[in-house]
């Protein structure tokens, strides 16, 4: 019944099948495009994730809210003591506005959007999803 199909041509089928997938533009699952390794889409996210995150995680930066003069210290202390290089000036504002509005010291919220109450504990560290 099936003497004249060889073993080669379904492996053959499959294999470019799998050669298709692997290349067509459309993902084989689907990344949150307001999410990048935390950080939340908004204008400065890449310049943050550029400069910030060749030495740390984002972890660091998703458990710190500041205001935005203590973000401005903490890159300046980053600079002088840290070896981190010279921000271009619009890059720095940039990175600035993003980081004072994204992890600014008003939005020190859980989930739910209820400040933390229990100062014993410094940063909100969320349920791990999986």
């Amino acid at each position: 019944m099936f003497s004249n199909i060889s073993i080669r041509e379904p492996f053959l089928t499959l294999l470019l099948i799998a050669v298709f997938l692997c290349s067509s533009s459309v993902p084989l699952y689907a990344e949150d495009n307001d999410i990048a390794q935390g950080l939340l889409l908004g204008k400065g996210r890449d310049l943050v994730l550029e400069n910030c995150t060749i030495c740390h995680s984002t972890s660091i930066i998703l458990q710190n809210h500041m205001t935005r003069e203590a973000w401005d210290k903490t890159i300046t202390w980053m600079q002088e003591e840290q070896g981190m290089w010279e921000l271009e000036s619009a890059d720095r504002k940039s990175i600035l506005d993003y980081l004072s509005s994204f992890q600014g010291a008003d939005q020190n919220k859980h989930t739910d959007g209820k400040k933390r109450k229990n100062s014993m504990y410094e940063f909100y560290y969320p349920a791990n999803p999986l």
